[in-house]
């Protein structure tokens, strides 16, 4: 598994930073533009940047990153970075008012943006200056500087409010969510048909949901849904358009939740929920599984060595799949089919995978519809692979989809053994990669691809870092090109952390279920996640 350079404090928060900044900056830049009739044209100047270390790491990736933010594309679009590239060829001169004002003329933008970061020591700052073309107003110039780490968001408030007062006039105030007008809206407590008007959305929820799964889990013949935090279990039922708690099983402090999910594997017409448990404390896995005896959930398999999985294959039973976890190799061996056993669930079949594959991130089923079951998995880098059942590539995408922040932290070879399940700071993150579900869910007798694909402003540059704001579902479906895309949702603001092919709302059919991590909590305020279903 290939690992990244440990990044220095000052990097990291130089990193995090910028990218807060720079989406505040043209999340208000989106604000709507009174009586434009036409899109507004801005072009982002290349910003200067200043640091006791070379930090032109961050250069590749500033218009890409930015440009993702502006979804409003009848109010506002970027100029494309090659265009620019090309109009500025091999000037090496001062970038400057000037300059940058007969840069933006040569382009046809309406407005121009420039500016430098400047990072010393623990102090940050930002001079940003927004010129417009077409009116006769002077340029807006904005000055930002936090002195160290507690100051920064207050900072950053003040600033954004002072970018709103002397570019737009106006307090701007970010709105949930962008809707493409090809897309369905998505309503709070209603029902909608999933290939027209709408989806259902459940009101908040005062937790962050790391993962989800449905399935009956109580034996009363309809399906739950079963959430988890970082420690805790919460199993709800949907009834009348809004979801109920019927069950909650708290954990301690030092449990650490990376993955849930469902299946009846011990055959008793009941399902089992696994719940892959890696300790803070300790670092070790210490999986169990829940299972419903009449009266609460009670544990029939504890402190487990096991990586859970369950595959939905189609045409097939559930899968549950284990893999182990080793005192140094955070995937130890290979990916095994487990199967209850005397009361245990034990390894039966190892499966045949590329060595480059864990437990995260594939599935098996006939994508190609030629009659072949293929593997399909998420790369390293987080892009779709379709291989044969021997590992042989068939296609790879080129973009990159998926997108988790549930990261293993794998230690250092620098760190002496004795040390590393303590030094957090000193180990290397390996991010696991999100499900891929194969599916349906139309009815016309085809199998879909269908994959999250959240939004990383830092475009998966820092090993350390990962910024998702907003995210959607793909629907992708294979032609003789490769995997495209048949159907997608809207782009929903937040951070997708799970979903699901299943009878949410017991009706008979499957429908896709999503979680989303609207609001990550911390001492000034409670998580706050929804669920989005539709069919």
């Amino acid at each position: 598994m290939r690992r990244e350079p440990i990044k220095t404090k000052t990097t990291y928060l130089l990193t995090t930073t910028f990218f807060v900044i720079l989406s505040t900056l043209f999340t208000l830049i989106q604000a709507p533009v009174s009586h434009a009739k036409e899109p507004q044209k801005v072009v982002i100047v290349p910003f200067a940047m200043h640091a006791e270390r070379d930090i032109s790491f961050l250069r590749d990736g500033i218009l890409d990153m930015l440009g993702s933010r502006l979804y409003s594309k009848d109010k506002l679009v970027v100029i494309e970075e090659g265009l620019v590239k090309k109009a500025m060829g091999n000037y090496q001169g001062p970038i400057n008012l000037a300059y940058v004002s007969g840069l933006a003329a040569k382009l046809g933008a309406d407005y121009a943006l420039f500016g430098s970061l400047t990072v010393f020591g623990e102090s940050i700052s930002l001079d940003a200056t927004l010129v417009s073309l077409k009116k006769e107003k002077p340029p807006a110039i904005v000055f930002f500087q936090s002195k160290d780490r507690e100051s920064l968001m207050p900072e950053i408030n003040k600033f954004a409010q002072k970018v709103c007062a002397e570019i737009f006039g106006e307090v701007y105030a970010e709105r949930e969510s962008r809707l493409s007008p090809s897309m369905p809206k998505i309503r709070e407590s209603q029902q909608g048909d999933f290939k027209g008007a709408s989806f259902w959305k459940s009101k908040p929820l005062e937790i962050r949901i790391q993962g989800m799964a449905i399935s009956d889990v109580d034996d009363d013949k309809e399906n739950e849904l079963v959430l988890i935090s970082y420690k805790d279990v919460f199993v709800y039922r949907k009834d009348d358009g809004s979801l109920k708690r019927v069950g909650e099983i708290k954990g301690k402090v030092y449990y650490n939740f990376i993955g849930v999910d469902v299946a009846d594997i011990n055959r008793n017409g009941k399902s089992e929920i696994f719940i892959t448990d890696l300790r803070r404390d300790s670092g070790r896995l210490k999986s169990f599984v829940l299972e419903w005896d009449g009266e609460r959930f009670r544990k029939i398999a504890d402190n487990e060595n096991w990586y859970y999985r369950v595959l939905h294959v189609p045409g097939r039973d559930n899968i549950l799949l284990g893999q182990e976890r080793g005192p140094y190799d955070i995937f130890k061996g290979g990916v095994y089919e487990l199967k209850w056993s005397n009361g245990r669930y034990t390894p039966e079949r190892r499966q045949i995978l590329p060595k480059w594959l864990n437990i995260y991130g594939f599935t098996y089923g006939d994508v190609l519809h030629n009659g072949q079951e293929m593997i399909v998995a998420f790369t390293q880098n987080d892009r779709i692979r379709i291989m044969d059942r021997e590992g042989n590539e068939v296609w790879t995408s080129i973009e990159r989809f998926g997108g988790s922040e549930i990261y293993l932290n794998l230690p250092s070879e620098t760190i002496p053994s004795e040390g590393r399940s303590g030094d957090r700071e000193e180990m290397e993150r390996v991010y696991l990669a999100q499900r891929i579900h194969i599916a349906d869910l139309d009815n016309d007798g085809r199998i879909e691809v269908i994959v999250v694909k959240n939004k990383d402003f830092t475009r998966r540059l820092f090993s350390r870092l990962r910024l998702f704001k907003s995210g959607h579902v793909e629907y992708l479906t294979w032609d003789s090109l490769g995997l495209s895309v048949k159907w997608k949702t809207q782009e929903i603001s937040g951070y997708i952390s799970d979903y699901a092919i299943a009878d949410l709302n017991n009706d008979g059919e499957d429908e896709l279920v999503f979680s989303v991590v609207a609001k990550t909590g911390s001492v000034l305020g409670k998580a706050k996640s929804f669920i989005v279903s539709g069919r």
